[in-house]
This record gives C-alpha cells, sequence and structure tokens, in this order.
C-alpha cells in the first residue's frame, strides 16, 4: 500500500513538475529562438510578483552575442524596460532562467495581470553578433 501511494505522488509530483516548465515561443530568426514562461516569484507566497523566465537558443554554427532589454507595457505604453543584458551563446547553446540570469520582474506585475488584454511584453532592444 505504502508503495501504490508513494508511486502515485511521485507520478503526481512529475505531472506538476513538467508543467512547470513548459516555455512558449516568444520569436524565431534564423539566428535565434526566444522563448518563455511566467511563473510566480515565491510558490507558497499569497499574491507574489510574476517572473518572466527567458529560454534562449543559438540556431547557428558560431558563436553569438546577443544584446537585449526587456519591457513590460500597460496598453502598448512601457511602463518597465530591464536593464540592457548581454549574453555569449555557443553554437546550438541554449540558456535559461535563474540559472543565466533570464528572469524579469516588475513590482506589482502578479499571474492574473500577466493574462490581462492590456498587458504585454517584447524587447524595445536587440542587438544581435557574431562572436571575435
Amino acid at each position: 500500500m505504502k508503495t501504490i501511494v508513494f508511486l502515485l505522488v511521485l507520478l503526481v509530483g512529475a505531472q506538476f513538475a513538467s508543467g512547470q516548465v513548459q516555455y512558449h515561443e516568444h520569436e524565431r530568426t534564423d539566428e535565434l529562438l526566444i522563448e518563455y514562461r511566467w511563473q510566480k516569484e515565491r510558490f507558497f507566497a499569497r499574491n507574489p510578483n510574476a517572473l518572466l523566465n527567458l529560454r534562449i537558443t543559438n540556431l547557428t554554427d558560431e558563436p553569438l552575442v546577443f544584446r537585449f532589454t526587456v519591457g513590460f507595457y500597460r496598453d502598448h505604453q512601457l511602463f518597465f524596460e530591464s536593464e540592457e543584458q548581454e549574453v555569449h551563446l555557443e553554437p546550438g547553446e541554449s540558456i535559461r532562467g535563474r540559472r543565466d540570469d533570464l528572469r524579469f520582474r516588475a513590482d506589482d506585475i502578479f499571474m492574473d495581470t500577466v493574462e490581462e488584454d492590456w498587458f504585454s511584453w517584447d524587447m524595445p532592444f536587440v542587438e544581435v553578433g557574431s562572436r571575435e
């Protein structure tokens, strides 16, 4: 009986964990694939801020330098812009989230906020170059 309960808990946990890491395509070029997902800043907090996690993949056979900013918009008006980020990507390399400092948040942007029609996000500044 304990084994069945353990396997059931393990199965439900795996299902829950796999749902937490699904990324959605934001933009694809010949050079890069940019994907995103939203998550809570603190899992058990009552009404935590939302975090935007990015996953960036180099689709070329050459090393790249990618510079960008992330912006949050209210009715198409920019109200938050991150500092400029610079990432170095090897051919075929994919970087993401906390591990590579690709998480962005703004005060008072909650999980329900990102579902609102008036809210959107984009990259106001993008520059891709080859690494020398």
